[in-house]
């Protein structure tokens, strides 16, 4: 009666066992496809950003071309006179020199944001694997944790084995341990 207990056991550890194994490896393979749908998805606004950045770059230089040759216009049919040096050609220049500043501003902050977003798609890559590792390593304790519960601590063979009664659970299960006196009467 022992021994078909014990079987019982071993083929309970193996069942155990097989579904610990297969909801660890199907675990990682969840964290590693959440990891590339979020890289996939920062690297989509990566995308976008850089788009906006450019098409900001574009839209700020369209309005500088306009704004100054308007300004250019104003002041040169006004004063009736060359540009010279000082005065209001210095304030065009200026001018210029500003609207170009912040055009290549709206392309540095698409360029960053979409630096910014790969950066988080890496990161998500890494937490992925690392979370893969954690489901995997954490079903080889469950597995570990079975095998002490089912065989003990390797003791001499002159212990008795495991007896499998009605009132005896394993602790692999998480029920509570009662003591089988059965075979001591």
């Amino acid at each position: 009666m022992a021994g078909e207990g014990g079987g019982a056991g071993g083929a309970l550890m193996g069942i155990s066992a097989g579904s610990t194994i297969i909801s660890s490896i199907m675990g990682a393979k969840a964290a590693k496809a959440q990891a590339r749908a979020e890289q996939a998805a920062a690297e989509y606004n990566a995308v976008l950003a850089e788009m906006e950045g450019n098409a900001e770059y574009r839209r700020q230089r369209r309005y500088a071309r306009r704004t100054l040759s308007s300004q250019f216009v104003q002041m040169a049919g006004k004063s009736g006179v060359i540009a010279e040096e000082g005065g209001w050609l210095e304030r065009l220049v200026s001018n210029a020199a500003e609207y170009e500043t912040n055009a290549l501003n709206a392309a540095i902050a698409g360029r960053n944001t979409a630096r910014l977003n790969r950066a988080h798609g890496a990161n998500a890559i890494r937490q992925g694997n690392q979370r893969a590792g954690a489901s995997l390593l954490a079903g080889a304790g469950k597995i570990a944790g079975m095998a002490y519960s089912l065989y003990g601590t390797g003791k001499t063979a002159t212990q008795a084995p495991l007896k499998m009664g009605a009132t005896t659970q394993l602790p692999a299960t998480g029920g509570p341990m009662l003591t089988d006196y059965s075979g001591y009467a």
